[in-house]
């Protein structure tokens, strides 16, 4: 009996021995966003990275700054701070950081030029040269809106139109955005349309005058960031839902968006970049890193080059606006 108990325990330890290894624990990876967890472009940036990290066993703890709610730089800084001692804690091999707060408070100041975390950035709208990008240990995916191919798309559905309004918040990400409309309009590239006029407002109550005014002014409005509008009388942000829900009210002229939200608050058409594109890119590149051993400064930066079609046939219908078939058959989204 004791010889049959010894045997049993000897083949018990056996499955500890060396070619019974228990499996390793999985490469640690931290998000940190700029935004909140609700907010459609978040949470398609933290599908792409889910989907590229697939297989690794990897283990993403994701942290929010929540800059468009709460943009006060002070807020802010002391945010960067506090994530930064759960990545010193946590010690992850990856940092992905989104957008430009996130940059801006935490990896430009206390993550750039480390040997360790390797980090990668997306939805990044400023020049990458603003943050001190790339470095040894930082690259990563920069942040382009599709405007040529939106107002192409615009004139496609509706010829006639010759005037087009831009309305945007003042944010940093928005100036940054529509520098590269800048940049593109100086290039001479078609099909920018020639009258077009770019409008930056503070306020909830400046957009509202602005919505307006242009009713008469213009034949057709691009809506680009309306995140970080902040109301004169309470001097808090306004949700963007409740500015969507209001233009989407007053407005007359036909609309076209550019970014992920445009297809759940009642744009007309656009040309949508993904943010699942940027996660996925960002993800791709820390996959590389993970599996490779690169540093993360070696891996050239990435700028997104997927177009979504967006087509919300109630708006246009609401308008007055036909839109062509064979468009519609083209269109990724199709809202009815």
């Amino acid at each position: 009996m004791r010889r049959m108990l010894f045997l049993l325990l000897t083949s018990l330890l056996g499955l500890c021995g060396p070619g019974m290894a228990p499996a390793q624990a999985g490469p640690r990876v931290v998000v940190v966003h700029s935004y909140n967890a609700e907010y459609v472009w978040v949470r398609e940036i933290n599908r792409g990275i889910q989907e590229s990290l697939r297989g690794l066993n990897a283990s993403i703890t994701t942290y929010y700054m929540d800059a468009q709610r709460d943009p006060d730089p002070g807020h802010l800084r002391a945010k960067g701070q506090e994530f930064l001692a759960r990545i010193e804690a946590l010690k992850p091999q990856v940092v992905i950081a989104a957008d430009d707060a996130a940059q801006e408070y935490l990896v430009a100041p206390f993550l750039k030029g480390r040997a360790q975390p390797q980090v990668i950035f997306c939805g990044v709208n400023a020049p990458v040269g603003t943050y001190g990008f790339p470095a040894e240990n930082v690259s990563g995916v920069r942040e382009r809106w599709h405007f040529r191919e939106g107002f192409a798309l615009l004139h496609k559905i509706k010829p006639s139109l010759q005037t087009v309004v831009l309305l945007s918040d003042d944010s940093p990400s928005a100036s940054y955005v529509l520098d590269n409309l800048r940049e593109d309009r100086e290039q001479g590239l078609p099909p920018l349309p020639k009258l077009l006029k770019v409008v930056q407002v503070h306020t909830y109550q400046e957009w509202q005058r602005a919505v307006r005014f242009q009713q008469t002014r213009s034949q057709s409005l691009a809506l680009g960031m309306y995140h970080s509008l902040v109301d004169e009388r309470t001097g808090k942000v306004v949700p963007a839902d409740t500015v969507s829900a209001w233009t989407n009210g007053v407005n007359r002229l036909p609309t076209l968006g550019f970014a992920d939200y445009a297809k759940g608050h009642g744009q007309m058409c656009g040309i949508l970049e993904s943010g699942r594109e940027q996660g996925a890119l960002a993800g791709g590149m820390a996959r590389q890193v993970l599996t490779r051993g690169v540093r993360a400064g070696s891996l050239p930066v990435k700028i997104n080059k997927q177009g979504i079609v967006l087509l919300n046939l109630k708006t246009a219908e609401r308008l007055g606006v036909v839109i062509p078939f064979e468009i519609i058959q083209a269109a990724e989204i199709v809202v009815k």
